[in-house]
């Protein structure tokens, strides 16, 4: 696999998250210039702590709630000029939502899930549309999750915001085709993270059999973060410069073994999206 050598301006929203502060944390490492957003007030200022600037490097770090429409306008306004040179935008921002029976809901918790989860991603992609152009490739990178690929009792508004997110994802990467841009959803599998916890938390909501996986995956945590990292790597090198509108698992699927032809066919079908396969 080629990984990338040049510096990259890389922006991450959400990088309190699990998921979030250890790509940032990497790409940190690597000298590569970042803007990093949080929501959390305390987390946030914590965040500034752990990431001094380094020599040759531009950091950044704005406080952005992206559910609310103002506070978006605001961050891309301030952020211009790094936003139009950005190489990669990784949006790490999620909310599990309520966890009980579909009919059990509080319906206001359920549209709020949406919120965070479908409809804060579709506005802020629609804010930058002055900074997508012939001339700048980007790559933005989404999370899928929650079941957005299978049946998970008790989880419809994490899945169903996750499904909607996925589709997006899909379409876009058609309407963007003649533009350089290219994005692509992660399914970044089991993370010992904030939502994991909460989930462990309601054990009379889910199954024992879920429980069992998810402390399973728990004991795989810190690869599993890791091959989040190495797929994005992959996703921005040479040999992964073409793949746009899937969803792939960093934890399942073998892309350090994808070779032209498997990316060609990858490209030109239907493979690594949300498709009814079977009929009889």
């Amino acid at each position: 696999m080629v990984i990338k050598k040049k510096k990259l301006n890389i922006i991450i929203l959400g990088a309190n998250s699990a998921i979030g502060y250890y790509l940032a944390k990497k790409f940190y490492q690597e000298n590569n210039n970042i803007l990093l957003t949080g929501n959390n007030n305390n987390k946030f200022n914590n965040l500034k702590k752990k990431f001094p600037k380094q020599s040759l490097q531009e950091i950044y770090f704005d406080q952005l709630d992206i559910t609310k429409n103002e506070k978006v306008l605001s961050f891309i306004k301030k952020n211009r000029k790094f936003l139009k040179k950005a190489d990669l935008i990784v949006n790490a921002i999620g909310d599990q939502g309520e966890i009980d029976n579909f009919f059990k809901l509080n319906f206001r918790d359920f549209k709020r899930t949406f919120d965070v989860n479908f409809f804060s991603h579709v506005y802020f992609l629609r804010q930058l549309r002055k900074f997508i152009g012939k001339n700048k490739k980007k790559l933005f990178i989404v999370f899928s999750g929650g079941g957005a690929t299978s049946k998970r009792s008790n989880f419809s508004s994490y899945s169903i915001s996750k499904i909607a997110l996925v589709k997006l994802v899909e379409i876009l990467s058609y309407e963007f085709k003649n533009k350089n841009i290219r994005i692509n959803a992660i399914a970044p599998g089991i993370i010992n993270s904030h939502m994991t916890q909460k989930s462990l938390k309601t054990k009379n909501k889910i199954s024992l059999k879920e429980i069992v996986k998810i402390k399973k995956e728990l004991k795989v945590s810190d690869k599993s973060l890791h091959k989040i990292y190495l797929l994005i790597n992959f996703l921005m090198s040479k040999n992964g410069e073409s793949i746009s509108g899937k969803l792939i698992s960093s934890r399942w699927d073998k892309f350090a073994k994808w070779n032209k032809i498997k990316i060609k066919k990858i490209i030109s079908s239907d493979i690594y999206t949300m498709r009814r396969r079977y009929n009889f």
